[in-house]
């Protein structure tokens, strides 16, 4: 392990996910097992969850100036954001075809509680758009904690 590396640990992860398209809001909220580890300045999380269509596994990569959220298995999802709000392309693959949207990233925290190398939260709230038109906004709230097994 180098000076850039920290071993990963075993997390849980409480996951918060608000939802604004048109006049409606859906609020949704899991928990699941996962792993958390420093490599070269960036913060990883990855996660694996079992939905009706299939297990989707997740990698967020947190940079200094930018967030990436990487989604595989049932839901084939790329959205990368960055912190100075500029757009960029999002791709989204649920079986049904593949979509090319935009995001662009409306606000991101990370926050560091208990012990200083551990993530206890990451929210970021994202807004999708298609063609230039808005689609809705999405809010994501991880609340980070220790796996005591």
């Amino acid at each position: 392990m180098t000076t850039n590396q920290m071993e990963r640990k075993k997390v849980i992860i409480h996951i918060t996910n608000v939802i604004r398209q048109m006049d409606a809001e859906e609020k949704t909220a899991m928990s699941v097992s996962g792993v958390f580890y420093k490599d070269k300045g960036n913060r990883y999380l990855h996660y694996e969850e079992k939905q009706l269509a299939g297990t989707i596994r997740t990698v967020l990569k947190i940079a200094d100036n930018e967030l990436l959220l990487m989604r595989s298995g049932a839901v084939n999802m790329r959205m990368h954001f960055f912190r100075d709000k500029r757009r960029s392309t999002a791709s989204v693959d649920s079986g049904a075809g593949k979509l090319q949207l935009e995001s662009e990233l409306v606000s991101m925290e990370e926050l560091y509680e208990n012990k200083p190398d551990v993530l206890s939260e990451v929210a970021f709230q994202y807004d999708l758009l298609s063609q230039g038109e808005y689609i809705g906004s999405y809010t994501v709230l991880m609340k980070i904690e220790e796996d005591a097994e």
